[in-house]
């Protein structure tokens, strides 16, 4: 049995290059965070409502939308409630359901770190990446990701 997969096999080469790709992402994206005292993962929730607003999503769709998926979305969701970045309202069709969406505040938020990101994000790659391999990764991790 080989003892570096990576060495051998093309295809684990690239997944491992795409998990470090991936993690300094995060950390990146981490680091700007910060600055709004939010995690990455409540940054997702925040933007996953953000794209349906002014609509109310229940949790199950919350959770089907992140990134990483966690079994702790209720205690994210209830930081985030408890900042007044979301809102949680018992839907009037179900009971047993609620539904959650986006405050202005949650809004406000998406606002201002969006273009930090993007900033620091645009920064990195540009002195890595030409617009043309750009295009060709995103192609290829579409393929990937469907």
């Amino acid at each position: 049995m080989e003892r570096d997969l990576a060495k051998y096999n093309p295809y684990m080469k690239m997944v491992i290059n795409i998990m470090k790709a991936g993690n300094i992402i995060d950390h990146k994206v981490s680091e700007v965070l910060k600055e709004f005292e939010i995690t990455h993962i409540q940054f997702n929730i925040l933007r996953n409502l953000e794209v349906v607003y002014p609509e109310k999503i229940s949790v199950a769709d919350v959770t089907q939308g992140l990134l990483y998926p966690t079994s702790d979305v209720t205690r994210l969701l209830d930081r985030l409630e408890k900042r007044n970045l979301i809102s949680r309202v018992i839907c009037p069709k179900n009971r047993r359901k609620m539904d959650i969406s986006i405050t202005e505040h949650g809004l406000e938020i998406i606002d201002k770190a969006m273009p930090k990101i993007a900033e620091v994000l645009e920064s990195f790659y540009n002195e890595r990446v030409s617009d043309e391999e750009r295009d060709k990764v995103s192609e290829v991790m579409k393929r990937l990701i469907n």
